[in-house]
């Protein structure tokens, strides 16, 4: 049998959330000895156990999975007035992984990949005294449960004699390609897939922030009058509005197959939307309304502590992080709500000092600020 590799060629497929390529090598074979006819229902195709040259370097196959519906074929072969199906002698996954685990050299210390067999299709015709063959393959390659890269084998075929030998030699020859071309493209890219489960979080406290209504908690700087810069809603029985919460932002990156996720917690004040009456302009009604600002900075402290004691991986990062935010958000309403139903408000006055000392201690003892 001769045959000849035609110039293969590349092109970019939709890539979220990791890059997928897909490279097409074409092989163009022609080959013309003898005829021969086929009559059996199903007809085997025994891949030969010849040694593949190349040997991975980064990685080895872990196992082989066939994604088709159709588990017990690979193409039909019509001639001679017979159609019969196309399969491999053992199955179709069990006859890669049985010729991989013969004639590829893997070190298993190195990463584990699935091979995926998501096409492998042959149709064969006869015309005349000629066997006609054209030929797909995909191979795609996945580590730990992520779809990476993919390759695609096409090719045509023309024969007198058997052409199982062509359609066996075509895809030996895709396996042995595929895997120098991903062992290449590992090597060069596997620091930036993650691959380890457990997701590391580095979380801090913001000190400034650059939306320009916004103040950022600080000991330092407590409220002041001015800063309530809202319009009044009209509202008779409050003096005052402080309009405070806690912000959270992330920002994901990929560092030796571990994702690092860095997460900022921002306790913040809103100017434009917070307000003072005329009537409420003094030092006991800026006191109460301190207060919500410092047991909004409590409640950020509370939230980092609790997501430096999560578990976090690659699964649920962006769940569990949501749901720590949700729930310390409704412990912080909670708590403000109280505020004022105890104190009315700040008008009762031996219950607003009592949560004023009580709110300025535990901002001291939390340690953020």
């Amino acid at each position: 049998m001769r045959f000849k590799i035609c110039p293969s060629y590349l092109y970019l497929g939709e890539t979220p959330p990791l890059l997928i390529m897909r490279y097409v090598l074409t092989i163009c074979s022609l080959l013309i000895i003898a005829t021969t006819g086929f009559a059996q229902d199903v007809q085997y195709i025994q891949l030969k156990q010849e040694k593949v040259a190349y040997a991975p370097r980064t990685y080895y196959i872990a196992d082989v999975v066939y994604e088709r519906a159709d588990v017990s074929g690979i193409g039909m072969i019509t001639g001679n007035g017979n159609r019969s199906k196309l399969s491999l002698s053992g199955g179709i996954a069990n006859s890669i992984n049985s010729f991989l685990a013969g004639n590829v050299t893997q070190k298993r210390s190195t990463q584990a990949v699935s091979l995926h067999i998501s096409k492998l299709n042959f149709d064969v015709r006869k015309r005349g005294s000629i066997w006609n063959v054209d030929a797909s393959v995909l191979f795609t390659f996945y580590v730990a449960g992520k779809k990476l890269i993919e390759y695609s084998s096409k090719g045509q075929g023309q024969m007198d004699s058997d052409p199982k030998a062509f359609i066996e030699s075509f895809i030996r020859q895709a396996i042995s390609n595929d895997l120098k071309k991903f062992d290449e493209w590992w090597l060069e890219n596997r620091d930036g897939v993650p691959t380890a489960s457990e997701v590391k979080v580095n979380v801090h406290m913001a000190k400034t922030t650059d939306k320009p209504n916004s103040i950022v908690y600080s000991l330092q700087q407590p409220l002041q009058i001015s800063d309530f810069q809202g319009r009044v809603d009209g509202q008779e029985f409050e003096l005052a509005v402080t309009v405070s919460g806690i912000g959270v932002g992330y920002a994901s990156s990929t560092q030796n197959g571990q994702i690092i996720l860095d997460v900022t917690v921002t306790p913040y004040f809103n100017k434009a939307t917070s307000w003072f009456k005329p009537a409420g302009r003094n030092t006991r009604v800026l006191a109460h309304e301190q207060t919500h600002f410092d047991i909004t900075a409590i409640k950020a402290c509370e939230l980092v502590a609790a997501i430096r004691k999560a578990s976090f991986t690659q699964d649920n990062y962006v769940k569990l992080l949501e749901e720590l935010q949700m729930k310390n958000a409704q412990e912080s309403n909670d708590e403000e709500v109280l505020y004022d139903k105890e104190t009315v408000h700040g008008t009762i006055s031996d219950m607003q000092v009592a949560w004023e000392k009580k709110i300025t201690e535990q901002v001291k003892a939390i340690g953020c600020y």
